[in-house]
């Protein structure tokens, strides 16, 4: 039986890897890293942009809870402090001031406008988030009256 030893019969060859077999190993991980590092570059771009949208949309509901408390046919133009963050607002009417009508038909103790509103808002004076939307004005025209006993 014959046992083939490269080492026992060619005691000057040396084992391991060759140069060109170090540089081929080489290029391979560098292409590899290389596609590894582009991938993550690409993520960690969308995860800002993802985190950056998220945040104008948090900024967007908390103004639109600031808009709910306004009325425009009374406060046209404003901005309000919420946090660190300012809500500013315009107002344009969009129709005539007319008078309120009940379900009987009577007149009602409010006239009302419709508004269109173009809302901002903003951190360390960037604007973060910019919508606009429509909101009823209203101006009480007569007080009602209690009935006495």
């Amino acid at each position: 039986m014959l046992i083939f030893r490269p080492t026992a019969m060619h005691p000057d060859r040396q084992t391991g890897f060759t140069l060109l077999e170090a540089i081929v190993a080489l290029v391979i991980m560098a292409t590899t890293l290389l596609a590894l590092y582009a991938w993550l570059g690409s993520n960690t771009i969308a995860a800002a942009r993802v985190q950056a949208t998220s945040d104008g949309l948090t900024d967007a509901r908390a103004a639109l809870e600031v808009i709910e408390g306004i009325n425009p046919m009374q406060e046209q133009n404003g901005s309000r402090e919420v946090g660190e963050m300012i809500v500013r607002w315009q107002a344009e009417p969009i129709t005539d001031r007319r008078t309120g009508i009940t379900q009987s038909g009577s007149a009602a103790p409010f006239d009302f406008t419709l508004y269109q509103l173009h809302v901002e808002t903003l951190r360390a004076g960037q604007i973060t988030h910019d919508f606009s939307l429509r909101k009823a004005g209203w101006l009480a025209t007569m007080t009602l009256l209690e009935d006495e006993p």
